[in-house]
């Protein structure tokens, strides 16, 4: 697990390189979604910020690079709208996050704004000063679709992540807090720019239909779309349920990872996968694994 201190992850957001472990190979773990809010967070009161994490911190903490979406702001500020699922969890989870293994964190999704634009940009602070790192947000539409790169040993990773819901309560402005926004041309504008720096480049989509599994044509167009600009590694989130994995050209694709950490009122089986992939100096995926999880009281564990 890399953890990164605070001026290499300033580094990083500005698009350079970062700390470096050595080794043989790259080992990458990715999840779906983490929400640390609402129901999580009553459990969290009762029993402490680590409790949600406990059970597969192991698998998560073992990966040179551990990655997931953050389906919720962390700040003390107010949620903007009184609607029902609106999210917001407390800075305190930043720790548990880190604790936990992750060491980047996408902001690209449905939830990010929902404590406004200044919520958007607290969480991405307190995510800083935990030693994660957040992609697909930034203080400018370009600098969320700048991504970022961390280079292991001698293999440079790179990070990207788009949302498929830019309107949600939220008014696009791309000279203010924006997310990356999920379409073609974002894509062409991004994923050849950073694949041309990186060994190996991990794509992120926050997309697809609550509870279904069947990937959509159009899913599966910007998935392929992504490797044929340079992705090696695509995976998406958002549906709350697993979704199918393919191997196209030399990239592997997971159209849904599901949850990792969320309460009661997911939608779908409340299940996901964590990936485990292991690359080698050269960039080719050596193997990979699906460890199937399932959240149980707000707390992931290993499915049997």
């Amino acid at each position: 697990m890399l953890r990164l201190p605070l001026a290499i992850t300033l580094a990083i957001l500005a698009g350079l390189a970062g700390c470096s472990r050595h080794g043989e190979t790259v080992t990458l773990t990715c999840v779906g979604d983490v929400m640390p809010a609402r129901g999580v967070a009553e459990v969290c009161q009762q029993r402490g910020v680590d409790y949600p994490f406990a059970l597969v911190a192991p698998q998560l903490r073992e990966a040179d690079l551990t990655f997931g979406n953050l389906e919720s702001p962390l700040t003390d500020l107010p949620t903007r709208f009184p609607r029902v699922n609106a999210l917001r969890a407390t800075p305190e989870m930043a720790g548990a996050l880190s604790r936990a293994g992750f060491d980047v964190l996408s902001l690209a999704n449905n939830h990010a704004i929902d404590a406004g634009r200044a919520g958007l940009r607290r969480s991405i602070e307190i995510l800083r000063d935990a030693g994660i790192v957040a992609v697909g947000a930034g203080a400018t539409q370009d600098e969320a679709e700048r991504g970022l790169m961390v280079t292991l040993g001698s293999v440079p990773v790179g990070f990207l992540a788009y949302s498929a819901f830019p309107y949600t309560d939220f008014v696009h402005d791309p000279q203010r807090e924006s997310l990356a926004l999920l379409n073609e041309e974002a894509l062409r504008r991004s994923v050849p720019r950073l694949a041309a720096r990186c060994t190996v480049l991990v794509v992120s989509f926050h997309w697809g239909r609550e509870g279904v599994r069947e990937v959509s044509d159009r899913e599966r167009r910007l998935a392929h779309l992504a490797v044929d600009l340079g992705a090696d590694l695509v995976v998406g989130h958002h549906s709350h349920v697993r979704g199918p994995i393919e191997r196209y050209r030399q990239a592997l694709i997971a159209y849904g990872l599901g949850n990792l950490v969320f309460d009661e009122q997911s939608y779908g089986g409340n299940e996901g996968y964590v990936l485990q992939c292991r690359y080698g100096k050269d960039g080719a995926l050596q193997g990979y694994e699906a460890i199937p999880v399932r959240v149980v009281d707000c707390r992931s564990r290993v499915a049997e």
